[in-house]
């Protein structure tokens, strides 16, 4: 049982990946439409936070963090969740990683250790565009599961 994770930071496609014979069937479909919004205008507030001192000076705060990239975190820590889930009720042993590599990157920093065992290839790839034949190609290709 292996499982294929087609991910960026808006969509993830959970495929199974059977070898004989070759096929993707999709399991599962996560939307996050909030990793597209712009930062500037739709993810955070339209002033900074404001405060004042004992004297009679002011100042204001700024975002310590992109809202772009907290939507992302948000996003891979769903995905974690998911695949932790699915390793947990037994519905794969194997696991290829499809994403961008600052996508994987943030994959790594929420997967457990057990999920982490369990990942066969991290292939880094932005592959959401393709169809599922040419996705069972490229997986033909890029990993040690050739026959078709």
């Amino acid at each position: 049982m292996i499982w294929v994770v087609n991910a960026n930071s808006t969509i993830c496609r959970i495929y199974n990946y059977s070898k004989k014979p070759s096929q993707l069937v999709l399991l599962k479909e996560l939307l996050h439409p909030e990793s597209r919004i712009k930062a500037s205008v739709d993810l955070t507030s339209d002033k900074p936070g404001h405060y004042q001192t004992q004297h009679s000076s002011h100042g204001s705060y700024g975002a310590h963090t992109d809202p772009h990239a907290v939507e992302i975190d948000k996003f891979s820590r769903q995905i974690a969740v998911e695949l932790e889930h699915g390793r947990t009720q037994g519905l794969y042993k194997q696991l290829i990683l499809i994403s961008p590599a600052h996508m994987n990157g943030n994959l790594g920093l929420h997967l457990n250790k057990h999920v982490k065992e369990l990942v066969t290839h991290h292939l880094h790839k932005d592959l959401l565009n393709i169809n599922e034949n040419d996705l069972l190609d490229f997986i033909h290709s890029n990993t040690r599961y050739p026959e078709k």
